[in-house]
């Protein structure tokens, strides 16, 4: 791995509290602002984009939860219409903040999926091949928490 690729503990917590901040904030259904720089969608455009903390079902190791994520799941979502793009970001570990009260959780990923439109997002969310990786998601994933959020990119 070069240094350019690796993730650093202040990387990681920077990602986490953030991503923990979207519990504060996210509402039901948020459009962007402004489009994410690698979705495709011109600036200015609103895009949708989902986060979804994911924890390993009990009885399933880290490296199983990991390998079935990334080897089996991931590549169902190639056939769900309407993703313009599709992370997944596997968390190493986490730390907390001492000027700033903790939020317990474990979570051993993060997905994220970005749509062009609300149409897009409609058409992934009615898909017979999201409920087949939802399916899926269920003989692995043990609990799971989705943002719709509203995203502002500050640097890009």
């Amino acid at each position: 791995m070069s240094s350019n690729n690796k993730v650093t503990s202040a990387t990681r917590r920077r990602t986490l509290i953030g991503l923990t901040g979207l519990a504060a904030f996210a509402s039901a259904a948020k459009i962007a602002w402004s489009a994410d720089p690698d979705s495709g969608a011109p600036r200015g455009s609103s895009i949708i984009k989902r986060a979804s903390l994911l924890a390993r079902k009990p009885g399933i190791s880290r490296e199983e939860f990991v390998k079935h994520w990334v080897e089996v799941h991931a590549p169902m979502a190639r056939a769900c219409p309407g993703i313009s793009r599709y992370t997944l970001t596997i968390v190493k570990s986490s730390s907390t903040r001492k000027d700033v009260a903790a939020i317990e959780i474990q979570v051993d990923g993060i997905a994220e999926l970005w749509f062009k439109d609300q149409a897009a997002f409609d058409l992934y969310q009615n898909s017979p091949a999201t409920k087949r990786l939802r399916d899926d998601g269920a003989t692995f994933i043990g609990r799971e928490i989705d943002f719709v959020t509203e995203e502002k990119v500050v640097i890009s």
